[in-house]
């Protein structure tokens, strides 16, 4: 059986009077940055956490949750000073013993 020529019909269309709309996502989206991040628990207790791709991006917190609220807000704060604006990021954990 030969394809050429078939065409295709949707099965579900939706009226143009409808309020639903499809958001359009650009095909030439930016990957967001992801900066790999070490956290590991200090002699005094507090977790220390340091981000291996931002240099002076060092922090601290009482709990793990604390310690990366911290170096979120440092990464920030070095970016917005060193390129003038302070993009979204993700951070990878990498935990250490």
């Amino acid at each position: 059986m030969a394809l050429e020529g078939l065409t295709l019909k949707p099965s579900c269309t939706i009226p143009e009077t409808s309020e639903f709309k499809l958001d359009r996502v650009p095909s030439e989206t930016q990957p967001r940055p992801c900066y790999r991040v070490v956290m590991k628990k200090g002699k005094d207790g507090w977790i220390v956490v340091k981000c291996l791709d931002v240099k002076g991006a060092i922090s601290q917190g009482k709990d793990k949750n604390e310690a990366l609220r911290n170096i979120i807000e440092a990464i920030s704060a070095i970016l917005e000073d060193v390129k003038g604006e302070s993009p979204e990021f993700s951070v990878f954990v990498v935990e250490e013993k």
